[in-house]
């Protein structure tokens, strides 16, 4: 049997970075970089003598956004007679400057990560103030990730999820994330999580306890990794969860290795070892699968592929489990009164798709389930193949 090929993917994606290096977007150096999207960002001079001449020395000097140094010569060089004309023209700058941050950060999250951000909410978390959840600019309710701002050394905390990932890297690369980073003065991760999936039954939780006693999961610095059990069982015995950890949630690298099949409730050999890393630099984003390599023996002997296309055979079936894991619910919630409202109909299954679905929702094309784009034909072959898909 010729087995699954077995790449690495990150399944979750943490990060800092200064709020004031969104001035630096126009000046990204790697492709076309358009910026009169971004617009112009204040400047004290421009803010409070309101005069053009300095303005357009700006533009032509290509300064888009003028270094401290240049704004602190500017605030020397202006003089007023009121004390208090100049804080309130001061704090009127901070605020156009926040909300030029703003209206940049959005602009960003959507091109680069294919991220919208939503509603401003008035509490935060992590010592800062106020934050935003992350959506997919295709539109849905699906939360893709979290944004926090205004606290911190004026620092931007991102955080986008398993799910958010999955989203953002169907549509670009961990290299060109890097390149965005790298110019926005972000140097490390706050976390970042490596993930392979094993389709074939090899690198299951029983085969991950026994290398733990072989201390396969030892990096070679500090103390050996301890190891945590997490099953849990159904009422009549049988697995409801199986799920080892290695190492602590405060440890630089964190292990989970869990039945994926019995996570997501499909009938499929699928398990998944996570790393989840702390504190790394940034330039993992240049080699994922060599640095999960090197972590230890145990992510060495999974031995993944250099990156490329998956084989169709691990599509087909990655599709099929997370799109069967987000039927099962409408099956176990409405299958009885679906089938009430259908004989009640005289089985016309045209009245009574459009009596339980509304036209606004049939109208709106955004409405999708997580299942990525790309495995959408793939899903609708094995379902129109057979009368009942699962």
């Amino acid at each position: 049997m010729q087995l699954t090929e077995r790449n690495v993917k990150i399944d979750y994606l943490a990060f800092t970075m200064p709020f004031c290096s969104l001035k630096s977007l126009e000046t990204y150096p790697h492709g076309l970089n358009e910026w009169r999207k971004y617009g112009i960002y204040p400047t004290f001079h421009n803010h409070v003598s309101h005069k053009d001449a300095f303005f357009t020395d700006v533009i032509k000097g290509g300064k888009w956004c003028p270094s401290d140094d240049e704004l602190n010569e500017q605030v020397q060089s202006y003089t007023t007679d009121s004390k208090g004309e100049l804080e309130q023209k001061i704090n009127d700058l901070n605020r156009e400057i926040y909300l030029a941050r703003m209206h940049r950060l959005k602009l960003w999250l959507s091109a680069v990560f294919g991220l919208h951000l939503g509603p401003e909410r008035d509490r935060g978390g992590y010592n800062y103030d106020r934050s935003a959840p992350l959506y997919s600019v295709d539109g849905g309710y699906e939360h893709l990730g979290m944004v926090f701002w205004g606290g911190n050394n004026d620092t931007i905390y991102i955080q986008i999820s398993g799910e958010g990932c999955t989203h953002v890297f169907n549509g670009t690369s961990p290299h060109e994330i890097y390149n965005w980073l790298n110019h926005l003065d972000v140097t490390m991760l706050k976390r970042i999580d490596l993930a392979v999936d094993d389709f074939d039954g090899v690198f299951t939780v029983s085969a991950a306890m026994r290398d733990h006693k072989c201390e396969a999961f030892y990096g070679g610095k500090g103390p050996k990794p301890g190891l945590g059990i997490s099953h849990k069982y159904h009422g009549d015995g049988s697995l409801q969860q199986e799920m080892i950890t290695v190492g602590s949630r405060e440890s630089r690298v964190y292990w989970r290795i869990y039945n994926k099949a019995l996570e997501q409730k499909v009938d499929d050999v699928w398990h998944r070892s996570e790393a989840e890393l702390k504190g790394f630099p940034l330039e993992i984003l240049l080699n994922i699968e060599g640095i999960f390599t090197g972590l230890c023996e145990y992510a060495q002997q999974i031995n993944p592929a250099r990156p490329k296309t998956l084989q169709r055979s691990g599509i087909v079936r990655l599709a099929i489990n997370s799109f069967e894991s987000d039927v099962r619910w409408l099956r176990k919630q409405a299958s009885k009164t679906i089938a009430r409202i259908f004989h009640q109909l005289g089985n016309d299954y045209e009245a009574v798709f459009s009596s339980i679905v509304r036209k606004e929702h049939m109208d709106d094309l955004t409405l999708k389930f997580r299942t990525p784009d790309i495995y959408q034909n793939i899903v609708a072959q094995k379902f129109y193949n057979r009368e009942c898909a699962f």
